[in-house]
């Protein structure tokens, strides 16, 4: 039962790291897209 709480524990972690790592290029592309957006309006 420990084995299965701490690997747990460590996959939790290790989606944590992942989910990061993909949403700062979506975000930074979805700040570009606002961006240009805005400006084409103006």
């Amino acid at each position: 039962m420990r084995y299965l709480a701490q690997s747990t524990r460590g996959m939790t972690q290790l989606l944590a790291v992942n989910v990061d790592r993909f949403l700062t290029p979506l975000l930074i592309t979805a700040a570009l897209t606002l961006a240009g957006w805005v400006l084409s309006l103006s």
